[in-house]
């Protein structure tokens, strides 16, 4: 009878992984042993060292996910940790392959996409002239909406994991990685740039409004874009894309799994002025925004199918 009960109780015992978190996990190894095979295959150097502390507390946050829930019961706490394991494996791996793919001389959609810009009348440094100039103040806080996509993202995580909604936290997740492997897959596509590898700006308006795609951003991507990257690390990381813009995929992301959570409409403001902040500080052209929009909705599909995929 005491064994019987012993095994009973052990069979109650949740599975560490949920089969959402399994699926989203599959694809940040996956992202992670392209890592390693594209590496040798460019034969591009990768100083590991400095990506020990992403790759570290990815790892050490999937352990102490799996220990919350096997051990303390706490579902919603091990939700949020393995989701920002999962994350951060998938966008670190991510972002190294895009630098792997360095140098990319030749931008085919550059020269159509500042065709585009200029048929509706936009001039990205005469844009950022102006704001410094009348506006210094909003060009700031513009600048600190752009940094903000990443807190937002992971405020969302929390927020999700937090109330519950583990199968919708799911879907932020492998729809977060589905975008940026799309954007990656365009980008291989049509190789292209931001504004800021074509125009210097003045390093008084840089200054007044806190540029983020600066002349200094531009001159090391068109350093990388040109000859490649010797060593890549996590200080020569930077975004190489314009076109679709993946901020805009995040602002998507964070807006639309935001509805129904307290945080909602605020996200809903930040977002808007999200879109300024892309062109201006992110130094993108008018098409990208779109783009990054398709993607978005392109890779929620996508999500769906593979979450649902093997369910009766």
């Amino acid at each position: 009878m005491t064994d019987a009960r012993i095994i009973e109780q052990s069979g109650s015992f949740p599975a560490p992984l949920r089969n959402g978190e399994i699926k989203y996990l599959s694809l940040g190894l996956a992202a992670f042993v392209a890592v390693v095979v594209l590496s040798f295959w460019r034969s591009q150097a990768i100083d590991w060292m400095s990506f020990l502390n992403i790759y570290g507390a990815a790892l050490g946050l999937l352990g102490i996910g799996i220990y919350l829930r096997a051990c303390k019961n706490a579902e919603r706490f091990a939700c949020i940790t393995v989701a920002l394991a999962g994350y951060a494996l998938f966008g670190v791996s991510m972002g190294i392959v895009f630098h792997i793919y360095m140098p990319r001389p030749e931008p085919v959609l550059d020269e159509f996409l500042l065709g585009f810009d200029h048929y509706f009348g936009y001039h990205w440094p005469d844009a950022v002239a102006w704001l410094a100039r009348e506006h210094a103040w909003l060009g700031r806080v513009l600048s600190h909406i752009y940094l903000s996509s990443f807190a937002q993202l992971i405020l969302v995580i929390v927020l999700l994991g937090a109330t519950g909604r583990a199968s919708r936290l799911d879907m932020l997740l492998l729809t977060g990685m589905i975008g940026l492997f799309l954007t990656f897959v365009v980008w291989q596509i049509f190789p292209n740039f931001s504004m800021g590898i074509h125009y210097p700006i003045p390093a008084e308006a840089e200054q007044a409004i806190r540029l983020v795609t600066n002349t200094s951003y531009g001159q090391a991507l068109k350093e990388a874009a040109l000859n490649g990257i010797p060593v890549i690390s996590n200080e020569t990381m930077q975004g190489v894309v314009a076109f679709p813009s993946y901020h805009t995929v995040m602002a998507c992301l964070t807006v639309w799994f935001a509805f129904r959570t307290v945080a909602f409409w605020p996200i809903v403001i930040l977002n808007i002025a999200m879109i300024p902040a892309i062109h201006i500080h992110g130094a993108h052209h008018i098409l990208d925004f779109v783009g990054g929009v398709f993607v978005f909705f392109a890779a929620l599909y996508l999500a769906g199918l593979f979450l649902n995929s093997g369910r009766r």
